[in-house]
């Protein structure tokens, strides 16, 4: 079994500090739960890379992965709306922050 756990969430125009601890967090919960976690943040591209850039790096990481894992507020970023919907459309089991937070 996959156990990769690609982690998506808003990142553009929010607090880079904060998205970078939410990311962290969630790597740390992900892995004490077995999973494998993948974090955008790593994706080997500069911070300051185009968006489009990092959309490509991360779905194609996206897409080595057997879980994608969104976290809350996703709904407000489109390329979290864009990965969630790369994910479902690939048969990439989907988890929700609040449903692991138990």
């Amino acid at each position: 079994m996959n156990k990769k756990v690609y982690i998506s969430g808003a990142i553009a125009h929010h607090d880079i500090k904060e998205r970078k601890q939410a990311f962290a967090e969630a790597e740390t919960v992900l892995k004490r739960l077995g999973f494998e976690p993948v974090n955008p943040f790593r994706n080997g591209l500069p911070e300051d890379a185009d968006w489009r850039e990092h959309m490509r790096a991360d779905i194609a990481n996206l897409v080595c992965c057997g879980y994608i894992y969104m976290l809350k507020g996703w709904e407000l970023s489109k390329g979290a709306k864009l990965e969630l919907d790369v994910a479902s459309s690939c048969g990439i089991k989907v988890l929700f922050e609040m449903t692991l937070n138990v």
